[in-house]
């Protein structure tokens, strides 16, 4: 599903990533490294949004930069969530195109009750916010689920509701970034800076 060959990426002379080779197949992967790694950098390059220096990049066959159709099966839950804030989380989940039912169904699990699900979401805590743009991500349909620090926002009984959603999910790519120790275990742990 993404495969990465020669990957570099350098700001302002510093190279903050260097990815000779990476394969990554459908399951759920822990990016792992201390701040300042790339680990945010690498999701952003595998979703489109922030070109490499150089290096070739395969999401699903196809290239993030140029291919629209790879593009929109990739989604992307970063620091800033993304969400409108005068919509309700149900309203959100109408604007992203979301599946009513599933997303509904996310949002049980992780933990989020039908009452403030209903406020508009600029009156929502951190945690809230993470918990409806994870359920938008998870019920859009999308192949590929990137997630910047999902978990550090949450509650302990949500972070293991999250950890056995992502776990069920079958058929996806998922990766989700980490610099301390969170309640999952995936397919495989990518360390940056990347060593084989």
């Amino acid at each position: 599903m993404v495969e990465i060959k020669d990957l570099k990426k350098v700001y302002s002379g510093r190279e903050v990533l260097n990815i000779p080779h990476l394969r990554l197949r459908s399951g759920v992967y822990i990016l792992r490294g201390p701040n300042g790694s790339g680990k945010s950098t690498l999701l952003r390059i595998l979703a489109g949004i922030t070109r490499p220096t150089r290096g070739e990049v395969k999401v699903l066959g196809g290239d993030p930069f140029k291919d629209h159709t790879v593009r929109r099966m990739i989604a992307w839950v970063g620091h800033r969530t993304g969400l409108v804030e005068d919509l309700n989380a149900y309203e959100n989940a109408s604007f992203f195109g979301c599946d009513p039912e599933g997303f509904r169904a996310f949002l049980e699990r992780l933990g989020l009750d039908g009452k403030t699900a209903l406020r508009p979401v600029r009156t929502f805590s951190r945690g809230e916010r993470v918990k409806v743009s994870i359920a938008v991500s998870l019920s859009s349909g999308k192949s590929v689920i990137l997630l910047d620090e999902p978990f550090p926002p949450l509650d302990v009984k949500s972070r293991e509701a999250l950890s056995r959603t992502l776990l069920s999910m079958r058929g996806k790519l998922i990766v989700i970034t980490a610099h301390g120790d969170i309640p999952i275990r995936g397919e495989g742990s990518i360390k940056l800076p990347f060593q084989t």
